[in-house]
């Protein structure tokens, strides 16, 4: 698994679809490790609106407004922010928060994937650059 990239085309865009007809809120995800890590095993991470990479494990332990302050409402606002990015360094934090068992971690993992679910028609996940 490659190291996690700037690059729109490595980019998995998720449409949550509870928005006007099934259009947004918009997750940005992408597989792999952070760059220079010595841990190559695949991990999943967020994209944020710093521009910064969160293992999505540690970003199911933000609040629900927190985590509802990464989601992009528009897919146009999505390409945008992706374009700006393609040329800056990556950042990546792949800890997860200190102090935090497995089984909170899970159960904040459980109550964010219910909250999602409940909210969605349909989901959709797809390449950011085809």
């Amino acid at each position: 698994m490659p190291a996690l990239s700037n690059d729109p085309a490595r980019c998995e865009v998720m449409n949550l679809g509870w928005g006007p007809k099934g259009h947004g809120p918009y997750l940005v995800r992408q597989e792999g490790h952070a760059p220079g890590s010595v841990d190559f095993r695949p991990q999943r991470f967020i994209l944020l609106k710093d521009g910064r990479w969160l293992i999505n494990l540690a970003f199911v332990m933000l609040s629900e407004a927190d985590q509802e302050a990464q989601l992009f409402h528009h897919l146009t606002d999505v390409l945008v922010f992706l374009d700006a990015l393609s040329d800056k360094p990556v950042v990546a934090d792949a800890a997860l928060p200190p102090d935090t068992s497995a089984e909170e971690i899970m159960t904040h993992f459980e109550q964010c994937t219910h909250r999602i679910l409940r909210g969605m028609r349909s989901c959709m996940v797809t390449p950011a650059r085809a």
